[in-house]
């Protein structure tokens, strides 16, 4: 059976499910969920606003305060109401249907006069009025209710959704941040991590491979430009960049121990000159290629392209 049936015929079902009589309270009073007692469907609605017309069984109304049906109904067959009494009775009888006694639940309200009676707005059509249904009639006008069964879903989605969009930017944002804090590589700020400079300066590295390192303590304006590009550390959490001295001596193999303490003699001795330095004494036969390897890896293409001019 197509989806479509399947909906048609529970509504078709809905319809037919017919109205169950107040588990409390007798066929002319309502069941009042707030105060837990029986109403008057008279006090209620007033008298039936139409000749020939009866209340409903309690007043169209379930145990839930729901309305279910309309209010009033048309006589039975064979049955008048000319005097608007709350029941209809036999045709020319000139005798009124007998009121149901009254509940032992019944509330303590003060009694008052029934409302006035309106003209007639009751056609055949309105008589199949549900519950879904608000009638413009004042005489039929539910009090305002605070029980659960009249929160509108429309304000729940109203109060959700944007909820969930709070939810879902905020998750969003918290995974971009993880993910950037973990990454493997996050640039040196300023530096020109561009892929066309990092591939023409390691098309120099062949170039550098046969120069002696000890030649960059030679050549001291490149020395110079080098401590310049990679001897500073960004201010708070500076630490999660790559491509200062810290993280070159790092490929070389050297402690952190040794970082810090080579970054404490700054300004009088920079930590990147010390490196060379130890690097040299420790292995006399260390490359310009094996250091231009080690800032290509870091991503370092701007200090890549001033150690190219030694090449």
């Amino acid at each position: 059976m197509r989806p479509q049936h399947l909906l048609s015929a529970a509504l078709f079902l809905a319809q037919a499910v017919p109205h169950e009589a107040s588990q409390h309270c007798n066929r002319l009073e309502y069941w009042n969920p707030d105060n837990l007692c029986c109403g008057s469907c008279l006090q209620r609605f007033g008298p039936p606003p139409c000749p020939d017309y009866e209340f409903s069984e309690n007043c169209g109304l379930n145990d839930f305060g729901d309305h279910v049906m309309h209010p009033f109904q048309e006589c039975p067959r064979g049955q008048c109401n000319p005097d608007l009494a709350e029941l209809c009775s036999f045709c020319g009888s000139g005798t009124r249907a007998p009121t149901p006694e009254g509940s032992r639940q019944r509330c303590g309200e003060v009694l008052k006069p029934a409302p006035t009676k309106e003209p007639c707005p009751l056609k055949p059509e309105t008589l199949s009025v549900l519950s879904s249904q608000e009638t413009s009639s004042p005489a039929i006008s539910s009090p305002p209710r605070t029980t659960e069964h009249t929160i509108p879903w429309q304000a729940l989605l109203t109060f959700a959704l944007p909820l969930v969009l709070v939810l879902l930017v905020t998750s969003a944002a918290i995974l971009l941040f993880a993910r950037k804090r973990h990454s493997p590589y996050l640039p040196y700020p300023g530096s020109n991590t561009s892929g066309g400079s990092l591939v023409t300066s390691e098309a120099e590295l062949p170039n550098l491979a046969s120069q002696p390192l000890s030649r960059l303590l030679d050549e001291l304006e490149v020395l110079e430009e080098l401590i310049v590009l990679l001897d500073p550390e960004p201010g708070p959490g500076g630490a999660l960049a790559c491509g200062t001295t810290r993280h070159l001596a790092a490929k070389y193999g050297l402690p952190a121990s040794w970082s810090t303490f080579a970054y404490s003699l700054r300004p009088s001795h920079s930590p990147l000159r010390a490196l060379i330095e130890m690097v040299v004494a420790r292995e006399p036969s260390a490359s310009l290629g094996q250091l231009g390897t080690h800032l290509a890896q870091l991503g370092r293409a701007d200090a890549l392209q001033v150690l190219s001019k030694l090449a």
